[in-house]
């Protein structure tokens, strides 16, 4: 079963990367009005441990990047565990 919960007045939209052992990771922290029965399904989703997406979107947007990810570069312990 899919649910979807949208947010539709996203503000101070704010991101922060850092780099750890598994790669980057990036926080993204906003404000949104959102009504408290959409703020209690995505509580209980993050409770029933069940995978989470986030989709941004605008209707506005007149230009996006094509942004292609690279493949994962093995790492040395798994290339010397491959030898």
């Amino acid at each position: 079963m899919k649910v979807e919960v949208l947010l539709p007045d996203i503000t101070d939209l704010a991101t922060k990367t850092r780099f750890d052992e598994q790669g980057l990771v990036t926080t993204i922290k906003f404000e949104a009005k959102i009504h408290p029965a959409s703020l209690a399904r995505i509580l209980n989703l993050q409770r029933q441990g069940a995978p989470l997406l986030a989709i941004i979107s605008s209707p506005q947007a007149t230009l996006d990047l094509n942004i292609q990810e690279e493949p994962a570069q093995a790492t040395l312990a798994e290339k010397e565990a491959q030898l």
